[in-house]
């Protein structure tokens, strides 16, 4: 069968059909019949940038960061954003584990974003405590105390 151009048309994928009973050739990168495609080892990156597993080309897990410390270190500044984040950060470590690149990095971008959001909070929590305590401190020491001395008290 030949299209529109006069050149004869090959099947899907590119490749001209041989007739029934011959093989074609494999290519000598390790590939036997039962496997036409060489394997990779398990843990080996993908060759050429080809994605792994659940992977991004060219993506490098151990880059991705958790931020474990910094969620832990928000428990004293706003408790409950920091429990979610110490969550997320989990999250990130379990997705590194199965080698999903894109759900770890969108982990960590949410980890991020919950630390942030409770370290501001809880600074500036904490600036408003220190000021009304400040100004208690302050107040109480203009009070002034009468002593009772007339008829009149």
């Amino acid at each position: 069968m030949t299209n529109p151009y006069g050149q004869p048309q090959q099947p899907y994928g590119g490749q001209p059909q041989q007739p029934y009973g011959q093989q074609q050739p494999y290519p000598q990168s390790g590939a036997t019949p039962a496997q036409p495609y060489p394997q990779q080892p398990y843990g080996q990156p993908a060759p050429y940038g080809q994605p792994g597993f659940g992977g991004a080309p060219g993506g490098d897990l151990s880059a991705i960061k958790d931020y474990k410390g910094w969620a832990i270190g928000c428990i004293f500044l706003m408790w409950i954003l920091a429990i979610f984040a110490i969550m997320k950060s989990n999250e990130v470590q379990t997705y590194k584990m199965q080698g999903n690149y894109a759900m770890a990095q969108q982990a960590s971008q949410t980890t991020k974003t919950l630390c942030l959001i409770a370290t501001i909070l809880g600074a500036l929590g904490w600036v408003v405590a220190i000021i009304l305590i400040i100004v208690g401190l302050t107040a109480a020491s203009e009070v002034h105390s009468y002593y009772c001395t007339g008829r009149y008290c």
